[in-house]
Protein backbone atom coordinates (compact mmCIF):
# COMPACT_ATOMS: atom_id res chain seq x y z
CA UNK A 1 0.00 0.00 0.00
CA UNK A 2 2.81 2.55 0.88
CA UNK A 3 4.40 1.52 -2.72
CA UNK A 4 1.16 2.25 -4.65
CA UNK A 5 1.09 5.47 -2.82
CA UNK A 6 4.50 6.44 -3.36
CA UNK A 7 4.32 5.47 -6.80
CA UNK A 8 1.27 7.24 -7.57
CA UNK A 9 2.81 10.56 -5.97
CA UNK A 10 5.63 10.11 -8.27
CA UNK A 11 3.34 10.55 -11.07
CA UNK A 12 1.47 13.82 -9.54
CA UNK A 13 4.72 14.94 -9.12
CA UNK A 14 6.39 14.07 -12.43
CA UNK A 15 3.01 15.92 -14.54
CA UNK A 16 3.02 19.10 -11.90
CA UNK A 17 7.21 19.49 -13.66
CA UNK A 18 5.56 18.69 -17.00
CA UNK A 19 3.11 21.18 -16.96
CA UNK A 20 5.29 23.92 -14.85
CA UNK A 21 7.95 23.22 -17.79
CA UNK A 22 5.06 24.43 -19.79
CA UNK A 23 2.74 26.85 -18.32
CA UNK A 24 3.85 29.47 -15.78
CA UNK A 25 1.11 28.89 -13.23
CA UNK A 26 0.67 30.41 -9.16
CA UNK A 27 -1.56 27.41 -7.85
CA UNK A 28 -1.91 23.59 -7.93
CA UNK A 29 -5.15 21.68 -6.53
CA UNK A 30 -4.79 17.86 -6.07
CA UNK A 31 -7.53 16.21 -6.23
CA UNK A 32 -7.95 12.01 -6.25
CA UNK A 33 -9.60 12.93 -9.77
CA UNK A 34 -7.75 15.40 -11.52
CA UNK A 35 -5.34 17.97 -10.81
CA UNK A 36 -5.68 22.18 -11.75
CA UNK A 37 -3.00 24.50 -12.35
CA UNK A 38 -4.45 27.72 -12.31
CA UNK A 39 -2.59 30.63 -14.14
CA UNK A 40 -2.43 34.64 -15.02
CA UNK A 41 -2.90 35.14 -18.71
CA UNK A 42 -0.22 38.28 -18.22
CA UNK A 43 2.28 35.48 -17.07
CA UNK A 44 1.63 33.18 -20.27
CA UNK A 45 1.37 35.26 -23.19
CA UNK A 46 1.08 32.37 -25.98
CA UNK A 47 -1.17 29.75 -24.02
CA UNK A 48 -2.34 27.98 -27.04
CA UNK A 49 0.58 26.94 -28.58
CA UNK A 50 2.06 26.45 -24.52
CA UNK A 51 -1.14 24.28 -24.13
CA UNK A 52 -0.65 22.34 -27.67
CA UNK A 53 3.15 21.62 -26.56
CA UNK A 54 2.02 20.26 -22.97
CA UNK A 55 -0.96 18.01 -24.56
CA UNK A 56 1.37 16.65 -26.76
CA UNK A 57 3.59 15.68 -24.05
CA UNK A 58 0.58 14.50 -21.62
CA UNK A 59 -1.65 12.53 -23.67
CA UNK A 60 0.98 9.83 -24.79
CA UNK A 61 1.78 9.46 -21.22
CA UNK A 62 -2.18 8.55 -20.26
CA UNK A 63 -3.23 11.52 -19.34
CA UNK A 64 -5.80 14.67 -20.60
CA UNK A 65 -5.37 18.12 -20.20
CA UNK A 66 -7.99 20.66 -20.40
CA UNK A 67 -7.59 24.46 -21.15
CA UNK A 68 -10.52 26.27 -18.90
CA UNK A 69 -10.44 30.34 -19.71
CA UNK A 70 -13.93 31.30 -17.37
CA UNK A 71 -13.59 33.45 -13.91
CA UNK A 72 -10.19 31.28 -12.99
CA UNK A 73 -8.26 30.41 -15.87
CA UNK A 74 -6.65 26.70 -15.52
CA UNK A 75 -5.53 24.03 -17.13
CA UNK A 76 -7.04 20.55 -15.53
CA UNK A 77 -5.28 17.12 -16.43
CA UNK A 78 -7.24 14.40 -15.37
CA UNK A 79 -6.04 10.26 -16.35
CA UNK A 80 -6.87 9.00 -19.32
CA UNK A 81 -8.74 5.44 -19.14
CA UNK A 82 -7.21 3.04 -20.61
CA UNK A 83 -8.38 1.71 -23.67
CA UNK A 84 -7.67 -1.45 -25.69
CA UNK A 85 -7.53 -1.10 -29.72
CA UNK A 86 -8.48 -3.73 -32.65
CA UNK A 87 -5.20 -5.19 -34.89
CA UNK A 88 -4.63 -4.00 -37.85
CA UNK A 89 -5.90 -7.60 -38.98
CA UNK A 90 -9.64 -6.49 -38.28
CA UNK A 91 -9.28 -3.72 -40.95
CA UNK A 92 -7.63 -5.98 -43.31
CA UNK A 93 -10.32 -8.82 -43.08
CA UNK A 94 -12.91 -6.12 -42.76
CA UNK A 95 -11.25 -4.54 -45.83
CA UNK A 96 -11.30 -8.10 -47.90
CA UNK A 97 -15.40 -8.75 -47.14
CA UNK A 98 -15.93 -5.04 -48.20
CA UNK A 99 -14.18 -5.80 -51.49
CA UNK A 100 -16.23 -9.01 -51.76
CA UNK A 101 -19.27 -7.22 -51.29
CA UNK A 102 -18.97 -4.69 -53.29
CA UNK A 103 -17.48 -7.14 -56.30
CA UNK A 104 -20.41 -9.24 -55.58
CA UNK A 105 -23.18 -6.04 -55.61
CA UNK A 106 -21.17 -4.56 -58.95
CA UNK A 107 -21.71 -7.99 -60.83
CA UNK A 108 -25.42 -8.04 -60.56
CA UNK A 109 -25.61 -4.27 -61.50
CA UNK A 110 -23.16 -5.73 -64.85
CA UNK A 111 -25.50 -8.24 -65.50
CA UNK A 112 -27.38 -6.12 -68.03
CA UNK A 113 -23.91 -5.15 -69.85
CA UNK A 114 -22.67 -8.79 -70.24
CA UNK A 115 -23.45 -10.87 -73.01
CA UNK A 116 -24.36 -14.54 -72.53
CA UNK A 117 -21.44 -17.15 -72.73
CA UNK A 118 -20.08 -19.74 -70.67
CA UNK A 119 -17.93 -16.59 -68.98
CA UNK A 120 -20.16 -14.64 -68.57
CA UNK A 121 -20.02 -15.10 -64.53
CA UNK A 122 -16.42 -14.12 -64.45
CA UNK A 123 -17.20 -11.34 -67.19
CA UNK A 124 -19.86 -9.94 -64.28
CA UNK A 125 -17.59 -10.60 -61.79
CA UNK A 126 -14.24 -8.23 -63.62
CA UNK A 127 -17.05 -5.67 -64.48
CA UNK A 128 -18.25 -5.76 -60.84
CA UNK A 129 -14.36 -5.19 -59.43
CA UNK A 130 -13.76 -2.88 -62.43
CA UNK A 131 -16.14 -0.72 -63.01
CA UNK A 132 -18.32 -0.74 -59.39
CA UNK A 133 -16.06 -1.72 -56.54
CA UNK A 134 -12.71 -0.21 -57.58
CA UNK A 135 -14.36 3.18 -57.85
CA UNK A 136 -16.12 3.28 -54.76
CA UNK A 137 -13.75 1.44 -52.71
CA UNK A 138 -11.27 4.29 -54.49
CA UNK A 139 -13.54 7.11 -53.14
CA UNK A 140 -14.30 5.88 -49.50
CA UNK A 141 -10.40 5.07 -49.26
CA UNK A 142 -9.58 8.87 -49.94
CA UNK A 143 -12.21 10.19 -47.60
CA UNK A 144 -10.64 8.20 -44.62
CA UNK A 145 -7.27 8.35 -46.07
CA UNK A 146 -8.04 12.28 -45.29
CA UNK A 147 -9.42 12.01 -42.15
CA UNK A 148 -6.53 10.08 -40.62
CA UNK A 149 -3.16 12.66 -42.20
CA UNK A 150 -4.88 15.57 -41.03
CA UNK A 151 -5.44 13.85 -38.12
CA UNK A 152 -1.77 12.87 -38.10
CA UNK A 153 -0.76 16.45 -38.70
CA UNK A 154 -2.19 17.52 -35.19
CA UNK A 155 -0.06 14.65 -33.73
CA UNK A 156 -3.74 13.13 -32.92
CA UNK A 157 -3.82 9.04 -33.19
CA UNK A 158 -6.27 7.46 -35.39
CA UNK A 159 -6.71 4.06 -36.77
CA UNK A 160 -6.05 2.64 -40.29
CA UNK A 161 -9.90 2.59 -41.78
CA UNK A 162 -12.60 -0.03 -41.20
CA UNK A 163 -14.61 -0.87 -43.97
CA UNK A 164 -18.25 -2.16 -43.43
CA UNK A 165 -19.49 -5.08 -45.79
CA UNK A 166 -22.42 -5.19 -46.66
CA UNK A 167 -23.94 -7.40 -49.55
CA UNK A 168 -27.20 -5.50 -51.16
CA UNK A 169 -27.89 -2.11 -52.93
CA UNK A 170 -24.59 -0.23 -52.53
CA UNK A 171 -22.68 -3.52 -51.37
CA UNK A 172 -20.88 -1.36 -48.23
CA UNK A 173 -22.21 0.78 -45.05
CA UNK A 174 -19.43 3.14 -46.40
CA UNK A 175 -15.81 3.19 -43.93
CA UNK A 176 -14.38 5.18 -41.03
CA UNK A 177 -12.12 6.31 -39.25
CA UNK A 178 -11.33 6.29 -34.98
CA UNK A 179 -9.82 8.62 -33.57
CA UNK A 180 -7.71 7.18 -30.65
CA UNK A 181 -6.83 10.57 -28.86
CA UNK A 182 -9.21 13.63 -27.93
CA UNK A 183 -9.06 16.41 -30.95
CA UNK A 184 -6.83 19.27 -29.81
CA UNK A 185 -8.64 22.28 -31.13
CA UNK A 186 -11.56 23.54 -32.54
CA UNK A 187 -9.85 24.13 -35.78
CA UNK A 188 -8.27 20.93 -35.92
CA UNK A 189 -11.65 19.50 -35.49
CA UNK A 190 -13.08 21.54 -38.25
CA UNK A 191 -9.73 20.39 -40.82
CA UNK A 192 -10.40 16.41 -39.30
CA UNK A 193 -13.57 17.24 -40.25
CA UNK A 194 -13.85 18.10 -43.66
CA UNK A 195 -10.83 16.30 -44.66
CA UNK A 196 -12.70 13.66 -45.71
CA UNK A 197 -15.41 14.85 -47.58
CA UNK A 198 -12.71 17.54 -49.20
CA UNK A 199 -11.11 14.54 -50.37
CA UNK A 200 -13.98 12.17 -51.48
CA UNK A 201 -15.57 14.71 -53.72
CA UNK A 202 -11.99 15.91 -55.36
CA UNK A 203 -11.72 12.21 -56.29
CA UNK A 204 -15.34 11.59 -57.33
CA UNK A 205 -15.63 14.46 -59.67
CA UNK A 206 -13.31 13.15 -62.12
CA UNK A 207 -14.40 9.47 -61.76
CA UNK A 208 -18.00 11.25 -62.44
CA UNK A 209 -16.93 12.23 -66.14
CA UNK A 210 -14.71 8.84 -66.77
CA UNK A 211 -17.99 6.46 -65.82
CA UNK A 212 -19.77 8.64 -68.36
CA UNK A 213 -17.72 7.96 -70.83
CA UNK A 214 -17.54 3.98 -70.19
CA UNK A 215 -21.27 4.11 -70.46
CA UNK A 216 -21.15 5.42 -73.75
CA UNK A 217 -18.88 2.64 -74.78
CA UNK A 218 -20.82 0.01 -72.90
CA UNK A 219 -24.42 -0.39 -74.30
CA UNK A 220 -27.09 -2.40 -72.21
CA UNK A 221 -28.50 -5.89 -73.58
CA UNK A 222 -30.67 -6.27 -70.73
CA UNK A 223 -33.32 -5.44 -69.01
CA UNK A 224 -32.29 -5.24 -64.85
CA UNK A 225 -33.79 -1.82 -64.05
CA UNK A 226 -34.06 -1.73 -60.05
CA UNK A 227 -34.02 1.74 -59.25
CA UNK A 228 -34.38 4.97 -60.31
CA UNK A 229 -31.51 7.40 -59.40
CA UNK A 230 -31.76 11.54 -58.89
CA UNK A 231 -28.95 13.28 -59.44
CA UNK A 232 -27.55 15.85 -57.29
CA UNK A 233 -26.88 19.66 -58.37
CA UNK A 234 -23.06 18.40 -59.93
CA UNK A 235 -24.54 16.66 -62.68
CA UNK A 236 -27.03 18.98 -63.72
CA UNK A 237 -24.17 22.16 -63.29
CA UNK A 238 -21.51 19.66 -66.23
CA UNK A 239 -24.54 18.88 -67.95
CA UNK A 240 -24.39 15.14 -67.11
CA UNK A 241 -28.17 13.85 -67.45
CA UNK A 242 -28.66 10.81 -67.28
CA UNK A 243 -31.29 8.58 -68.42
CA UNK A 244 -34.03 6.91 -66.11
CA UNK A 245 -34.96 4.12 -68.56
CA UNK A 246 -32.31 2.39 -69.08
CA UNK A 247 -29.80 0.29 -66.72
CA UNK A 248 -27.57 2.07 -64.71
CA UNK A 249 -24.08 1.46 -65.60
CA UNK A 250 -21.90 0.09 -62.85
CA UNK A 251 -19.30 2.47 -62.73
CA UNK A 252 -22.48 5.60 -63.04
CA UNK A 253 -23.71 4.06 -60.03
CA UNK A 254 -20.83 3.95 -57.70
CA UNK A 255 -19.75 7.14 -58.22
CA UNK A 256 -23.45 8.10 -57.67
CA UNK A 257 -22.87 6.40 -54.33
CA UNK A 258 -19.59 8.92 -53.12
CA UNK A 259 -21.87 11.71 -53.87
CA UNK A 260 -24.28 10.51 -51.65
CA UNK A 261 -21.74 9.84 -49.25
CA UNK A 262 -19.81 12.85 -49.48
CA UNK A 263 -23.83 14.70 -48.70
CA UNK A 264 -24.83 12.47 -46.22
CA UNK A 265 -21.43 12.76 -43.97
CA UNK A 266 -21.77 16.97 -44.79
CA UNK A 267 -24.81 17.07 -42.49
CA UNK A 268 -23.60 19.41 -39.62
CA UNK A 269 -25.37 17.39 -36.85
CA UNK A 270 -23.76 15.00 -34.23
CA UNK A 271 -20.85 12.75 -34.76
CA UNK A 272 -20.98 13.08 -38.92
CA UNK A 273 -18.33 15.06 -40.41
CA UNK A 274 -20.05 18.16 -40.75
CA UNK A 275 -21.12 17.85 -36.96
CA UNK A 276 -17.48 18.06 -36.43
CA UNK A 277 -16.87 21.16 -38.53
CA UNK A 278 -19.79 22.83 -37.34
CA UNK A 279 -18.62 22.32 -33.90
CA UNK A 280 -15.40 23.55 -35.03
CA UNK A 281 -16.33 26.88 -36.07
CA UNK A 282 -19.37 28.15 -34.62
CA UNK A 283 -18.12 26.22 -31.10
CA UNK A 284 -20.71 25.23 -28.24
CA UNK A 285 -23.90 26.23 -29.60
CA UNK A 286 -23.28 24.26 -32.70
CA UNK A 287 -26.04 21.83 -31.98
CA UNK A 288 -28.55 24.10 -32.37
CA UNK A 289 -27.80 23.53 -36.52
CA UNK A 290 -27.70 20.26 -35.35
CA UNK A 291 -31.54 20.24 -34.05
CA UNK A 292 -32.43 21.85 -37.06
CA UNK A 293 -30.61 19.36 -39.67
CA UNK A 294 -32.72 16.87 -37.90
CA UNK A 295 -35.98 18.35 -38.46
CA UNK A 296 -34.95 19.12 -41.87
CA UNK A 297 -34.31 14.86 -42.35
CA UNK A 298 -37.70 14.48 -41.05
CA UNK A 299 -39.43 16.76 -43.32
CA UNK A 300 -37.93 15.11 -45.98
CA UNK A 301 -38.76 11.68 -44.62
CA UNK A 302 -42.39 12.96 -44.41
CA UNK A 303 -42.72 15.32 -47.80
CA UNK A 304 -41.08 12.50 -50.25
CA UNK A 305 -41.51 9.04 -48.56
CA UNK A 306 -38.33 8.26 -48.58
CA UNK A 307 -37.86 6.49 -45.18
CA UNK A 308 -33.68 6.26 -45.28
CA UNK A 309 -33.57 9.98 -43.75
CA UNK A 310 -35.39 9.08 -41.15
CA UNK A 311 -32.87 6.05 -40.30
CA UNK A 312 -30.23 8.29 -40.69
CA UNK A 313 -31.89 10.89 -37.86
CA UNK A 314 -32.19 8.09 -35.76
CA UNK A 315 -28.96 6.95 -36.26
CA UNK A 316 -27.22 10.19 -35.31
CA UNK A 317 -29.11 10.84 -32.53
CA UNK A 318 -28.21 7.36 -31.12
CA UNK A 319 -24.44 8.55 -31.44
CA UNK A 320 -25.15 12.13 -29.89
CA UNK A 321 -26.26 15.21 -31.30
CA UNK A 322 -24.00 17.57 -27.98
CA UNK A 323 -20.46 17.16 -29.46
CA UNK A 324 -17.89 16.56 -27.49
CA UNK A 325 -15.15 20.36 -26.88
CA UNK A 326 -11.92 20.13 -27.97
CA UNK A 327 -9.02 20.11 -25.38
CA UNK A 328 -8.39 23.58 -26.31
CA UNK A 329 -11.80 25.55 -26.94
CA UNK A 330 -10.68 29.09 -26.78
CA UNK A 331 -8.61 29.37 -29.99
CA UNK A 332 -9.99 31.29 -32.47
CA UNK A 333 -10.61 30.30 -35.65
CA UNK A 334 -8.62 31.76 -39.03
CA UNK A 335 -10.05 32.61 -42.43
CA UNK A 336 -8.67 29.49 -43.96
CA UNK A 337 -10.96 27.11 -41.45
CA UNK A 338 -14.03 29.50 -42.19
CA UNK A 339 -13.37 29.60 -46.05
CA UNK A 340 -12.84 25.53 -45.82
CA UNK A 341 -16.73 25.73 -43.80
CA UNK A 342 -17.69 27.50 -46.55
CA UNK A 343 -16.49 25.47 -49.34
CA UNK A 344 -18.03 22.64 -47.22
CA UNK A 345 -21.77 23.62 -47.30
CA UNK A 346 -21.01 24.12 -51.27
CA UNK A 347 -20.43 21.10 -51.54
CA UNK A 348 -23.89 19.42 -49.83
CA UNK A 349 -25.46 21.32 -52.00
CA UNK A 350 -23.62 20.47 -55.18
CA UNK A 351 -24.24 16.74 -53.68
CA UNK A 352 -27.24 16.47 -52.07
CA UNK A 353 -30.36 15.77 -53.21
CA UNK A 354 -34.20 15.21 -51.25
CA UNK A 355 -35.18 12.09 -53.02
CA UNK A 356 -31.97 10.15 -53.71
CA UNK A 357 -33.18 6.76 -54.96
CA UNK A 358 -37.10 5.68 -56.45
CA UNK A 359 -37.90 1.93 -56.74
Amino acid sequence: MLQSVKIENENMKNVIETVKSKINTYEVIANPASMKFLFFDSDNPDINQQFDELRKILVPEGYIPFLVLDTEHYVEVGIRPKSSYRSSRVNLVMLILTLASTIYVGSIYASSFVHPGPFAEVYKLLYGFIFFSLPLMFILGIHETAHYVVARKYSVNASLPFFIPFPYLIGTFGAFVSLRDPVPTRRAMAEIGAAGPIAGFVAAVPLMFLAQYFEHIFKPIGNYIPFVLNYPEIYHIFGIVEPSNVPVFPMVFAVWVGMFATAMNLIPAGQLDGGHIARGILGPKSYIIGYIFIGFLLYLTIAFHYIGWFFLALFVIFMGMVHPPALNDYEKISKFDVGIAVFALVMFVLTFTPLPIKP
